[in-house]
């Protein structure tokens, strides 16, 4: 029988506040006043009823680890699991980033006509293009509000095996997102999707600092914004687990979820702030703007005034990607979630592809390269060693979840990371 596994009670650490909402009347781009009210939060019951909804996931869907199944998309042995002390370690890994992707969602959505009670069963499957990341990086919290994989395939087609995928969690009739114009994921990819019997939606904007605002239009109006330069990636994938599993819970709870907006480096695009004040608007004049990364920090905080700014910034990636697992995923036990997500940081497509395999297990996404463990990712790895436990032995018994193959993530970099978080 498959154990869940809980956290051992620990000291609680002094961390950023999470969700902290201030009053403001504008950006003060626009020159407007901001209000002077102190900062307020959400209560704790509301914080818990958010939380707790992702931990219920959690526990559902890890008994999924350890299924001994082979899986259904090529090759058929996509996940190895390597037992560490106190730890499991499970690599995803497919021929190519798009069969990685389907190998993260084969394990962890049943298929749509399993008859298993309580088993995790997609409602709809997020589709980006997997050979550039602007259009795909905002996708993560919609497939958390959605409640589906986030999947990639090439511009002009459907591969084969994320065909296969799609067929087997998602119901005829159901919704397919596609993320970015018809340059993005062509019209064929569409009209195969319909013939297939599934409906399609396309989200797309004029470029991707558009195509982020109108993913956030698609989720239910919110005030709580991630937001990270567009120029590149790295930010935004750490940054996109969290509102991944941020809005997974949020959507469940019936509260407001967390959008992924972008900036042109240091620079706030007007489309982005007018989207961002229309929305502060909209709930009262209360925003609160959380920043992963230098640059999207300082664009933030040239146009927004300090209040409504959380920020999470490290001196590169590997460390700002620690700073927000530190920072927002942990409570006064430690892990909220079983284990942690390690993914190569200097490409995005397994990272990506591990968003929402991560949202449903409330674990974050730390970052390596692929022959090297930084050491901002090994010290957090140290200091959370030990937390996750068995509740019948008082064993540890945590999860190490690596994205990709031995050539992105090398064998020597994740044995050290087991051995680190072991």
């Amino acid at each position: 029988m498959h154990i869940t596994p809980t956290r051992r009670p620990r000291v609680a650490r002094v961390g950023m506040a999470v969700l902290a909402a201030a009053l403001v009347f504008g950006g003060t781009a626009a020159g407007t006043a901001v209000a002077e009210t102190a900062p307020t939060a959400p209560s704790k019951a509301e914080r818990a009823d958010v939380l707790g909804k992702t931990a219920d996931r959690a526990a559902r869907v890890d008994a999924r680890r350890l299924d001994t199944r082979a899986a259904a998309v090529a090759p058929e042995n996509c996940r190895t699991r390597t037992n560490g002390d106190g730890v499991t370690m499970l690599r995803y890994a497919g021929a190519n980033r798009y069969e990685t992707a389907a190998c993260a969602s084969y394990w962890t959505w049943s298929d749509h006509n399993d008859p298993t009670e309580g088993v995790l069963k997609a409602k709809a499957v997020v589709l980006a293009r997997g050979d550039a990341f602007p259009d795909a990086l905002a996708g993560g919290p919609l497939a958390g509000y959605v409640d589906g994989p986030l999947l990639l395939t090439v511009p002009t087609r459907l591969l084969p095996n994320v065909k296969t995928e799609i067929s087997r969690v998602l119901a005829p009739g159901g919704t397919v997102y596609l993320l970015g114009s018809t340059a993005s994921l062509s019209d064929g990819i569409n009209s195969e999707l319909r013939a297939a019997g599934y409906a399609t939606k396309r989200l797309a904007g004029s470029d991707r600092f558009g195509t982020a605002i109108r993913i956030a239009q698609e989720m239910r109006s919110t005030n709580l914004f991630f937001v990270t330069t567009g120029m590149n990636f790295p930010d935004a994938l750490a940054a996109g687990t969290y509102a991944a599993n941020y809005t997974l819970g949020a959507t469940q709870a019936g509260q407001k979820p967390i959008a992924m907006l972008f900036t042109v480096d240091s620079r706030m695009p007007t489309s982005t702030m007018n989207f961002i004040d229309a929305r502060a608007a909209e709930h009262g004049n209360e925003l609160l703007l959380m920043t992963a990364g230098l640059s999207g920090d300082q664009a933030v905080r040239s146009a927004y005034p300090p209040q409504v700014v959380d920020s999470f910034v490290g001196k590169n990636r590997f460390e700002t990607a620690a700073v927000i697992a530190e920072s927002l995923f942990q409570d006064a036990e430690g892990l909220r979630g079983a284990g942690v997500g390690l993914a190569n940081g200097m490409n995005f497509p397994d990272a990506l592809a591990g968003t929402s395999m991560l949202m449903n297990y409330s674990q974050p996404l730390l970052l390596s390269t692929d022959t090297a463990l930084p050491s901002a990712t090994k010290v957090f790895l140290q200091s959370h060693a030990g937390e996750v436990v068995d509740p019948e032995t008082g064993q540890p018994a945590a999860f190490l979840d690596v994205l990709g193959s031995e050539a992105v993530v090398s064998r020597s970099v994740a044995t050290e990371a087991l051995i680190a978080f072991s």
